[in-house]
């Protein structure tokens, strides 16, 4: 999906509601709100232990190096170097580049900038063929697109939740450039 980003083909995500509540509380944002996404991506540094007061054990912690060692981040979605082949989960050694999950990126290593364009809810299997493009599906998917779509729901959600049919959240957005400001992610 980041690639289906980067190239503007996806304009549009849906999320589930966790409940009948939650619709009156939008945790995505309003229109004109800016999300800034998290990917996979690679960065330069170190593996080291620390010692957890509260557990009371050694915890393994990655010290993010690329910007002091004057690198720009890697990312998994493009071709190019990834991690090196000797980096490894071990404290004391040399940095080098380690691959890192979305969940740990920091905001100065986005590279994708979103501004909520619309935000409504709805059943999930009243997505349109239109909407249903709008998610970036992948080439060839242009023959059934909600098919297509169904397929990558379930593929995230697990096997039957198409036919649960929850109410989603749907955030329609464009691309904007990055800008140095404060703002949430997705």
């Amino acid at each position: 999906m980041v690639r289906a980003l980067l190239a503007g083909a996806k304009t549009q995500t849906r999320r589930a509601l966790r409940s009948p509540e939650d619709a009156a509380r939008n945790r995505f944002g309003r229109p004109g709100d800016l999300l800034w996404v998290r990917e996979t991506f690679f960065a330069y540094g170190r593996w080291e232990t620390r010692f957890n007061l509260r557990k009371q054990h050694a915890e393994w912690f990655f010290t993010d190096m690329t910007q002091a060692a004057g690198h720009a981040w890697r990312y998994a979605a493009d071709e190019g170097p990834g991690a090196d082949a000797h980096a490894r989960r071990e404290a004391r050694v040399a940095p080098a580049w380690h691959k890192r999950p979305a969940l740990f990126m920091p905001r100065a290593a986005s590279r994708i900038l979103l501004e909520i364009v619309e935000v409504r809810v709805e059943r999930l299997q009243e997505i349109s063929v239109a909407d249903a493009l709008a998610e970036g599906l992948p080439p060839g998917a242009e023959r059934d697109p909600v098919l297509a779509y169904r397929g990558i729901w379930e593929g995230i959600n697990g096997a039957g939740s198409w036919d649960e049919n929850p109410l989603v959240w749907v955030l329609a957005f464009v691309k904007r450039p990055l800008a140095s400001m404060s703002i949430p992610n997705i």
